[in-house]
């Protein structure tokens, strides 16, 4: 069967296909991607950012370091002291934030992030994913947008407004999740999915390397504070981008593809025919807590992502004060190379994304089998890595980069076709609820990892900093071996819609023989298969 104008085909093993290219599902995936660029810039930007707001003297401050607690000396090789020549403290670092309120700053943003995973993937049946997400970034921008104009009133403030912006971004995923769930056809699900996937990574690049850009320059002392220092200017750009963000995806965006006012008929009778196929529920159906709470799907994917997250947290909340602590780089240097990590991650995200729907298509691999190889190749890179970093020190730090770099990069594998993806395949429309409450849980290792580290890493020593490495290439071999055993690819009982014809859900042949009925029993015109 072939539709006028070869808009979308039925082929003869009875596989929908239609370009995307050009399309708006693919416009949308685009406007999802700079969403989440910006967002994940609003969230790991402060870590580098941090670096150039406060001034090095208030470590001297910290509790750690009183008349009861030995000073250690942080045991710099022979080799690295000329790394050590102390440039002068830059104007803008005029914050007195001592390591352990740095480490409570950098995780607050996960502690808002916690709360609101189980109520957005409910909320956002309520209100629509077009609205919701539209809600959330510009909540987030506004947070970030204020946070230079109360950083001189004291942390508290600082933290207050992370919280709030943690909270918002908390319903980015099971928002963008129940989206797609409508949008993206199975065939395209990984493209799709790993395109937007991509933002992450995108805008941690781009804030690393801004923020230590920002960083250079300082007014004099007759501007007002909240327009004097470099760093100011960098959250006003990304909590200002973020607001018109939302207002372009309010115009282009709509719940399903059969209430959008921007895309043609026959996309939208694509959309709904790939979606008829697959046996997806309506997007009204009830949550089935209790099979859901129990399938083997769902514990995979809780397992897997808290200890993934915990090590990915750590990465992108510490990082750069790896960079200065041990590796001894200066604050220029230091944005950029913290950046370069997630640079190799966006390449491998973009470029694997297809490739895991080429392996699907092609039937090299099955389903859940490309799943396991993909968070395999994911988390088991970075956690040899981080293993080998463990044993470096400021002698061979740019050894240090090109593993952080390599294992990081690699990582991007668990993106664009781990778990991340995988939610969708087995869990249908509940996808948002699913990721939103194992989401929830993997939050705790988001303002667990940096104060973790800041406790485990409190005299800046290349043998403290081994033992917090250590800690996180564990986490990742965890997940690894998790998602390895326990991982399902197609979608379970209570996410499909025949779920009383056992032989349907469970027989792969079976299935084939109801999609061969159903498309030569199609009427001519326009009816869909």
């Amino acid at each position: 069967m072939t539709k006028t104008k070869d808009v979308y085909t039925v082929n003869e093993s009875g596989e929908l296909k239609a370009p995307l290219v050009c399309s708006h599902r693919l416009l949308l995936a685009f406007l999802a991607f700079l969403g989440f660029f910006l967002c994940y810039a609003q969230r790991n930007g402060l870590s580098v950012g941090i670096v150039c707001m406060v001034n090095p003297d208030a470590d001297n401050m910290t509790l750690f370091d009183s008349s009861d607690t030995p000073i250690i000396e942080r045991d710099i090789p022979a080799a690295c002291h000329k790394h050590t020549v102390q440039k002068s403290r830059s104007e803008s670092q005029v914050l007195f934030w001592p390591k352990s309120t740095r480490g409570v700053i950098l995780g607050s943003f996960y502690w808002g992030y916690a709360l609101t995973q189980i109520a957005s993937s409910v909320a956002v049946n309520i209100f629509g994913p077009k609205q919701f997400l539209a809600m959330l970034i510009c909540v987030s921008s506004i947070a970030t947008l204020l946070l230079p104009i109360v950083s001189k009133f004291g942390s508290a403030f600082v933290i207050l407004l992370r919280v709030v912006a943690g909270a918002a971004q908390g319903g980015l995923w099971p928002t963008i999740f129940r989206f797609w769930a409508t949008w993206a056809p199975a065939s395209e699900r990984t493209t799709l999915l790993s395109f937007q996937s991509s933002g992450p990574s995108m805008g941690t690049i781009v804030s690393l390397i801004l923020g230590g850009l920002f960083c250079g320059f300082t007014f004099n002392d007759s501007i007002p504070f909240i327009f004097r220092f470099g760093w100011a200017y960098f959250f006003y750009l990304l909590g200002g981008l973020g607001i018109i963000w939302s207002m372009v995806w309010l115009f282009f965006a709509s719940d399903t593809p059969t209430t959008n006012r921007h895309m043609s008929e026959n996309e939208k009778e694509y959309i709904q025919a790939c979606k008829a196929v697959e046996k997806i529920q309506d997007a009204r159906t009830k949550t089935p807590w209790g099979p859901m709470l129990l399938s083997q799907g769902f514990w995979c994917i809780l397992i897997s992502m808290v200890s993934c997250d915990f090590g990915l947290y750590a990465i992108w909340t510490v990082v750069p004060e790896y960079m200065n602590e041990v590796l001894l780089f200066s604050i220029e240097e230091n944005g950029f190379l913290s950046a370069l990590p997630h640079m190799g991650s966006f390449i491998v995200v973009m470029l694997s994304g297809g490739l895991a729907d080429f392996i699907i298509r092609k039937k090299i691999l099955k389903r859940v089998n490309t799943r396991k190889l993909f968070h395999g190749i994911g988390t088991l890179a970075p956690a040899i890595c981080l293993l080998l970093i463990s044993f470096l020190n400021c002698e061979r730090r740019y050894l240090a980069v090109l593993l952080l770099v390599i294992g990081v990069a690699l990582n991007g594998f668990m993106m664009s076709g781990g778990y991340v993806v995988n939610v969708g395949d087995f869990s249908g429309v509940h996808s948002g609820v699913v990721f939103g409450i194992c989401n929830t849980i993997s939050s705790i290792g988001g303002f667990c990892a940096p104060y973790i580290t800041s406790l485990i890493t409190r005299h800046k020593t290349a043998a403290q900093w081994k033992l917090a490495f250590m800690l996180y290439a564990v986490a990742f071999l965890i997940s690894a071996i998790a998602f390895s055993c326990l991982a399902r690819g197609e979608t379970e009982p209570w996410a499909r819609d025949d779920v009383h014809d056992e032989k349907i859900n469970y027989d792969v042949d079976a299935n084939k023989e109801l999609l061969e009925i159903k498309t030569a029993g199609v009427v001519p015109q326009n009816t869909i298969a």
